[in-house]
């Protein structure tokens, strides 16, 4: 079974779904770092902190990710997969 379209297709509609899910996270996360900010206790501000670096490895998979689906689009068109 020839799955190349159903596969671009996908990785179209993902690429899609994680701009939008981008924006979003950015926010959470600019929220979490203006609380941080603010707070004065400082193993509040690391408990804080520690949640902005999850957010900033959410973001760098979200980035392999769509490197992946580039890579398959590209995979797709030339008939390679690498």
């Amino acid at each position: 079974m020839d799955t190349k379209k159903p596969a671009l297709d996908l990785s179209e509609e993902t690429i899609k779904a994680l701009l939008s899910f981008g924006t979003e996270v950015d926010e959470f996360y600019r929220r979490f770092r203006e609380l941080r900010l603010l707070e004065d206790d400082l193993s509040f501000q690391s408990a804080l902190l520690n949640v902005e670096h999850a957010f900033f490895m959410l973001v760098q998979s979200m980035n392999i990710l769509r490197e992946q689906l580039t890579l398959l689009r590209v995979a797709v068109q030339k008939g390679e997969v690498y």
